[in-house]
């Protein structure tokens, strides 16, 4: 008889529970078990660097050569950035108005002060170096928005260099890949060093936060439907029909990448989209296109700086907006990916990760309802893009 692995969502909602048992009846165990969790976090905050820096670089590096970039890639990457960015503050002024942390009182201690963004010209570093020492998640963006138009703007001669960046993106979705699956084991220490502070509230809030992002997707969806309507002349309903077969795989698959092959499918043989745009838009989306990443991102922030009482002000929040868009770009198009990408955006407002295990349990029906707007994104980009391109 061979032994099935349950799903990963399966045994963090069993670790929650497990470590909720030990450290509320068996609080001798917790000096034991709470390794696991700070190893757990250690190493979300080791992958924040690396993983920013070379999945940004690879994803603008993928658009190919100048050309592109300039004609159909500045039509793609401007459709992908607005809607971004319209994501993210969707979700910022639901997670302002529901407020879903206050209230929750279990993701450890307030941090001494959050600072206060300096002056705008400070998010260019004058040492790169210096930026990754010392984790600055802005800089670090800046420095690989550099790198990234640099390989493109070389075109043939950085193939090699494109080469290895699409290998060491590989390495890191490997190794972000691995460090999904220790989730349940540090989960299991996370909760169990917390749960003697355990109470009521955290369900009421873990059930706010969930309404905050399914609100936040769905006005999402409406809001890229709208620009359908704006940008595109096919019938809405015929499309939306067409393109079911791709969300139904991106809601049962959790992922961009696995949904692609029935995307392009639909898009290209149901729409009569033209295979020239379909197989530029549609693989750069699975890429950067991830609005409901980024939907889940900003709310979450938000989430477990009102649970520890912290308050962001407008300037915070416009760093919190700007670094889940380019944080959403760089979350790999696989299930869960987004979890270790959230590291990047507390990093950036210096908030500590502790509440990452708590949103690991419901992480994955979220992550089936986000992944059906960012495909829902590509396909929308699709049928815009190639409208312009007929009207050019």
């Amino acid at each position: 008889m061979t032994f099935k692995r349950p799903p990963l969502h399966t045994s963090i909602f069993a670790a929650m529970i497990l470590g909720a048992i030990v450290g509320k009846l068996f609080p001798q165990c917790v000096p034991w078990v709470q390794p696991l969790g700070m190893i757990f976090l250690r190493l979300l905050k080791l992958l924040v660097v690396p993983l920013t820096f070379i999945s940004i670089v690879y994803g603008i590096a993928s658009i190919g050569s100048m050309e592109k970039l300039s004609k159909m890639g500045a039509k793609t990457m401007g459709f992908y950035l607005t809607t971004n960015l319209l994501a993210v503050t969707t979700s910022l002024i639901l997670s302002n108005v529901i407020k879903p942390g206050v209230g929750v009182t279990v993701f450890g201690s307030k941090p001494n002060a959050v600072p206060a963004p300096g002056p705008f010209w400070e998010v260019v570093p004058d040492n790169m170096f210096s930026a990754f020492v010392r984790a600055d998640t802005m800089q670090i963006i800046v420095v690989a928005l550099l790198f990234g138009a640099g390989l493109v703007f070389m075109g043939e001669k950085a193939k090699k260099l494109k080469q290895a960046a699409g290998e060491a993106n590989e390495l890191m979705m490997a190794i972000t890949s691995g460090v999904i699956e220790f989730a349940p084991i540090g989960v299991f220490g996370l909760i169990a060093t917390m749960a003697g502070s355990f109470d009521m509230s955290l369900l009421m809030g873990v059930g706010k936060f969930a309404l905050t992002i399914i609100l936040g997707l769905a006005i999402h969806f409406v809001t890229l439907s709208v620009m359908f309507r704006i940008f595109s002349n096919r019938p809405y309903g015929r499309f939306l029909k067409n393109m079911e077969p791709a969300l139904m795989m991106s809601f049962s698959t959790s992922s961009s990448a696995a949904t692609l092959p029935v995307t392009m499918e639909c898009i290209e043989k149901k729409e009569n989209i033209s295979p020239e745009v379909a197989g530029f838009v549609l693989p750069l989306g699975a890429t950067v296109n991830m609005d409901g990443t980024a939907i889940y991102e900003a709310a979450a922030c938000l989430f477990i700086a009102q649970a520890l009482g912290v308050h962001l002000a407008l300037g915070q929040q416009i760093v919190v907006l700007v670094t889940a868009a380019m944080a959403a770009i760089g979350a790999a198009a696989v299930p869960s990916a987004g979890l270790v990408t959230l590291a990047l955006v507390l990093n950036a407002v210096r908030l500590p990760l502790d509440g990452i295990g708590f949103l690991l349990a419901i992480d994955r029906p979220l992550d089936m309802a986000r992944t059906i707007v960012n495909v829902w994104g590509d396909m929308v980009a699709c049928a815009v893009v190639e409208e312009k391109k007929n009207k050019d």
